[in-house]
């Protein structure tokens, strides 16, 4: 059947409205993503910016910021302009965070583009425990325990597992890196085996770390426990403790 002229006329004009329209993009064919600066500190502000093209209308776009070591992630949705470009300002303020790099990813109409920064996170107020070490109380009664953390009475015997623990409690108001050292020494003080765990302790957080060590000869052993705030940074959160270990 032959289509009037007058029909045929009216479908090219839509077919040519849809191809035209900016709805046919189903993928922008660019995104970019930026921020301001490459470093920031606790209390500054934070710009992120870029431009998409071309531009689905009523299309939002999605900004996710991955904190680091915090688990809770930070979405805000905004429209670009007409033109493309968009602009969000936010506030470095949470005390929760700790210093790190920072990842921001950008989602747009099924185009996804994503950029980082770093961060320092804010310093411990030191009047906020004057008295004592960094890590409140100080990290404290060394101990050794089996693989269920209960206490060790007594001889430990050859390849019995142990483990050394030790209580951890941070009693600033900013949240602190640290890493838990563990050197066992013989009865003549030479180091027969380092081991160390690190982790991050939130504000007001408690912590028993526990490192694990197989004696294979009998003799004296002495575990030496160290808090520092970082492997590369040997500064002390506490002062050094001790256990004894006897193996038969």
């Amino acid at each position: 059947m032959k289509i009037p002229t007058f029909f045929t006329f009216i479908i090219s004009i839509l077919l040519c409205s849809f191809i035209s329209s900016p709805y046919a993009y189903s993928v922008p064919e660019s995104l970019t993503v930026s921020t301001d600066k490459t470093l920031y500190h606790y209390g500054d502000n934070y710009t992120i910016s870029g431009q998409v093209n071309p531009v689905v209308p009523h299309q939002l776009m999605s900004i996710e910021i991955l904190h680091p070591s915090y688990p809770h992630p930070e979405l805000v949705s905004l429209e670009p302009n007409a033109d493309g470009i968009y602009s969000q300002t936010l506030s470095l303020t949470l005390k929760a965070i700790p210093s790190g790099n920072f990842s921001i990813v950008v989602s747009y109409a099924g185009a996804k583009n994503q950029t980082t920064f770093s961060y320092v996170g804010p310093g411990c107020n030191t009047n906020f425990f004057p008295s004592g070490p960094i890590i409140r109380g100080a990290a404290n009664n060394p101990r050794i325990v089996d693989p269920s953390g209960n206490a060790i009475v007594g001889a430990v015997k050859v390849g019995q597992q142990i483990q050394i623990t030790a209580n951890l409690a941070n009693g600033q108001d900013c949240v602190q890196p640290f890493a838990y050292i563990v050197q066992i020494q013989d009865a003549n003080g030479v180091t027969i085996s380092l081991s160390w765990i690190i982790g991050t302790l939130d504000i007001n957080q408690s912590l028993t770390p526990r490192q694990s060590w197989i004696p294979t000869a009998p003799g004296t052993y002495t575990a030496q426990i160290f808090t520092w705030s970082s492997l590369d940074n040997p500064n002390a959160l506490a002062a050094p403790m001790s256990a004894t270990i006897d193996v038969q």
